[in-house]
């Protein structure tokens, strides 16, 4: 399932609303420090019995989003959250380590906790669910 941080990734870093910014995976060696800055990681999992022997899991993505507070500060992150919707909303990533997964589903917007203050950010939640075999 985690598979899927460097194709979220890719998908990201393509778009213009993302020239000069570091789009990084969460599990990743990035520099983190280097703002704009775009960070996608899975934030979660749940789970469910879809039938006997298959477990369907729900897993939720997040990309964060954090910049140098300032004058231009809302522009851009108003720029490149509309650009992370409209770019994952009900898009699939189809079949990914041999599992298929669900269209993304966006679930949630809530402003990012920086221990630095310079910084402001939002983290933008989806949802993508898949089948994973269990035991007969």
């Amino acid at each position: 399932m985690l598979e899927l941080e460097p194709i979220l990734v890719q998908r990201l870093a393509a778009l213009p609303a993302f020239t000069g910014w570091r789009v990084s995976g969460g599990s990743e060696a990035a520099d983190r420090r280097k703002v704009p800055g775009a960070d996608v990681r899975m934030s979660g999992a749940a789970g469910g019995a879809e039938r006997r022997t298959v477990a369907q899991l729900q897993s939720a993505w997040t990309v964060g989003l954090v910049v140098q507070r300032g004058d231009t500060a809302a522009a851009q992150l108003g720029t490149a959250l509309r650009a992370v919707i409209g770019a994952l909303h009900n898009w699939s990533p189809d079949v990914v380590a041999g599992m298929q997964w669900t269209s993304l589903q966006f679930a949630t917007v809530r402003e990012a906790a920086f221990s630095e203050s310079g910084l402001v950010g939002f983290e933008i939640a989806f949802t993508t669910a898949t089948l994973v075999d269990g035991q007969n």
